[in-house]
C-alpha cells in the first residue's frame, strides 16, 4: 500500500465528502469522481441506476495494484446516492452507518483483509458549480470510524488484540475542484471536539498497548494541482507533470494518555499540547516542512522507569526548505529549530544536583540557518539518487549559509551568535576538499565564567581543565558590555585566513 495508500485515504475521503452559479448534473459529479481516482491509479466500478433525480451507485468498489507485489489494495462502499436538487446542485447521500471493506496485501506478503464502519451524523454534502469547476460545501454533526474486523492470513483478530476508533464533532468543510490536464484543488475542513483510541495486544509479549487522544479542534486547508495521470510511486515524473501541493493541519487542546501493561511490567504516561501545527509545501523546484507547537508537557512512570519522567517545553518548532531540482544557478535552502523554554521535576534535578547549586531556569536552544546551495542531481529521481549514495556523483555545491538567531539559554548561562559566510566551489584546496569559505560569526556569552564555577563546585568539572577552558577564552574572547560577558568575532578573510577579533591565528 505505501504511499498509494496513504494519499487514497486522504484525497478520497476529502473526495466524497467535499456547491457556486450554473448547473451540475448527478452523472457530471460521478463522472468527475471516477476520472479524480482514475488519475492515482484507481479502477472504479459499480452499479449504475438512475431513478426519477437519483443516480445510486451500489456495490461500489475501488481498486489499485499494490507497489511490489502480486495484490491489490480495495476498497468497497454499499451505495451512495447522487440526488439532483433540480436548481442546478446535487447532494451526495450516504448511509448514517456506511460500512467498507478492504483487501491487500502486507509488508511480508500476508494476505490482509479488514472491514470497518464510517458513521455521519446529519451529514449534508452539496456540489454546484459547473463541471469545469464543481464546488463541494459539507457539515455533520459526527463523524466517526470503528475497526470492526481484521483478518491476517485467513486468522480473524480479536477485539481483545486490536481496536481502532475515531470520532470528531462539528464536521464543517469545503472543495473546489477544477478538472482538467491539472486538475486545481483548494479546500478547507474544521473539525470540533475529536477522540481517538488504538489499543493492541503486542504478540511477542501479550503486553497490551493503548493510547487514547483527543483534541478540542483540529483545521486542514490546502491547495493541490494534480496531473491527470498520477502515480505516486514515480514522483519525479509526477513533479515533471506539474504536481504541486501547498496544506497545513493545525490543532488546539491536544492530549494522549498511553499505557503498556503486562508481564508484572507497566508503564503508563501523557503527553498534551496547547496548540500545534504543521505544514508542507511541494513542487518541482522545493520540498518544505515547516511545524510548532506550544504549552507542550510529557510525563511517564511505572515499575520499568527508574524514576518519574517529567518534562514540558513552552515551545518546538522547526523548518526545513532544500531543492529538489537540479539548477545551474543557486536555489535557497533553509533549516530552523527551536527546543524553547525547557523545565522537568526538581527529582530528575536532583539526580545530578542535589544541593541545588545550578539555576533551574527554563532552557532553550534554538538556531536558524538560511543560504543557497546549486543541486546538482534530481532529488526523486532513484537512478540519480543512488549515484550520489554510492558516491558517484556530489549532490550539491554549497554557496552561501547565513546564521541567525543561534541562542542556547541553561543553567545562568546564554550563548548567542549570527553570521554568514559565502564559498568558492573552484577552491577546493586551500579547506582540503571543501569550498573555500570567506565571512565571519559574532558570538557573545553571557554567565559562562559563572557556570564553570558551579561546575568545578559539584565535582562535574576538574578544576585543570576549568583552567584551561579560561586560557582559551582570554585568548579568543574579550570582554562584553555587561558583567560576567564575552564577545568574539571569528573570521575567515579572503586570503583564507582565520582570525579572531582581528588577530590571525591561522
Amino acid at each position: 500500500m505505501s504511499v498509494r495508500s496513504a494519499i487514497f485515504g486522504t484525497t478520497s475521503l476529502v473526495f466524497i465528502a467535499t456547491g457556486a452559479s450554473a448547473d451540475v448534473s448527478a452523472n457530471d459529479i460521478w463522472t468527475d469522481w471516477q476520472n479524480y481516482m482514475a488519475g492515482f491509479g484507481y479502477s472504479v466500478d459499480g452499479t449504475e441506476t438512475m431513478s426519477g433525480n437519483t443516480l445510486n451507485i451500489s456495490n461500489l468498489k475501488m481498486s489499485i495494484p499494490v507497489p511490489e507485489s502480486d495484490g491489490n489494495f480495495e476498497l468497497s462502499l454499499d451505495s451512495v446516492d447522487f440526488v439532483e436538487n433540480g436548481d442546478g446542485t446535487v447532494n451526495l447521500v450516504f448511509s448514517e452507518t456506511m460500512p467498507m471493506s478492504f483487501v491487500a496485501l502486507g509488508p511480508e506478503g500476508e494476505a490482509v483483509s479488514g472491514s470497518l464502519d464510517y458513521t455521519m451524523s446529519n451529514m449534508e454534502m452539496r456540489a454546484s458549480g459547473d463541471p469545469d469547476k464543481v464546488q463541494y460545501d459539507y457539515s455533520a454533526d459526527q463523524i466517526g470510524m470503528t475497526l470492526t474486523e481484521l483478518v491476517i492470513d485467513d486468522e480473524a483478530l480479536s477485539s481483545d488484540a486490536l481496536e481502532v476508533s475515531f470520532t470528531s464533532n462539528g464536521l464543517s468543510g469545503q472543495s473546489i475542484m477544477e478538472p482538467g490536464a491539472l486538475r486545481k484543488v483548494v479546500q478547507t475542513m474544521a473539525l470540533g471536539a475529536t477522540q481517538y483510541k488504538v489499543a493492541f495486544v503486542d504478540p511477542e509479549s501479550d503486553a497490551k498497548v493503548n493510547f487514547d487522544g483527543s483534541m478540542a479542534s483540529v483545521n486542514m486547508q490546502g491547495d493541490s494541482v494534480l496531473p491527470i495521470s498520477f502515480d505516486p510511486e514515480n514522483v519525479q515524473a509526477a513533479l515533471e507533470s506539474g504536481f504541486a501541493v501547498d496544506g497545513s493541519l493545525s490543532y488546539t487542546g491536544s492530549k494522549t494518555d498511553f499505557s503498556i501493561i503486562g508481564g508484572g511490567d507497566e508503564i503508563i504516561g501523557s503527553s498534551s499540547s496547547e496548540t500545534a501545527s504543521i505544514g508542507v509545501t511541494m513542487n518541482k523546484d522545493a520540498l518544505g516542512y515547516s511545524g510548532s507547537s506550544t504549552g507542550v508537557s510529557f510525563n511517564m512512570d511505572g515499575n520499568q522507569v527508574p524514576l518519574p519522567i517529567v518534562a514540558g517545553l513552552g515551545q518546538i518548532a522547526f523548518n526545513m526548505l532544500i531543492p529538489v531540482a537540479k539548477s545551474e544557478t543557486p536555489s535557497d535552502f533553509a533549516l530552523g529549530v527551536t527546543l524553547g523554554d525547557f523545565v522537568t521535576s526538581d527529582q530528575l534535578w536532583s539526580m545530578f544536583d542535589p544541593a541545588k547549586v545550578l539555576p533551574r531556569d527554563p532552557a532553550t536552544i534554538s538556531f536558524d540557518l538560511i543560504g543557497k546551495a546549486k543541486l546538482l542531481f534530481d532529488f526523486f529521481d532513484p537512478t540519480q539518487m543512488a549515484a550520489v549514495e554510492n558516491g558517484e556523483a556530489m549532490p550539491a555545491e554549497l554557496n552561501a549559509v547565513t546564521l541567525r538567531n543561534l541562542r542556547v539559554a541553561a543553567a545562568g548561562a546564554e550563548l548567542t551568535g549570527t553570521g554568514d559566510f559565502t564559498f568558492d566551489n573552484n577552491d577546493l584546496e586551500s579547506f582540503g576538499g571543501f569550498p573555500k569559505p570567506t565571512g565571519g560569526i559574532d558570538v557573545g556569552l553571557v554567565g559562562g565564567n559563572g557556570l564553570m564555577d558551579k561546575l568545578v563546585q559539584m565535582g562535574l568539572l576538574p578544576q585543570e581543565q576549568a583552567m584551561g577552558a579560561r586560557m582559551m577564552m582570554g585568548l579568543f574572547t574579550r570582554p562584553g558590555d555587561g558583567p560576567n560577558s564575552l564577545t568574539t568575532k571569528l573570521e575567515i578573510n579572503e586570503q583564507g585566513h582565520i582570525l579572531a577579533n582581528g588577530q590571525r591565528i591561522q
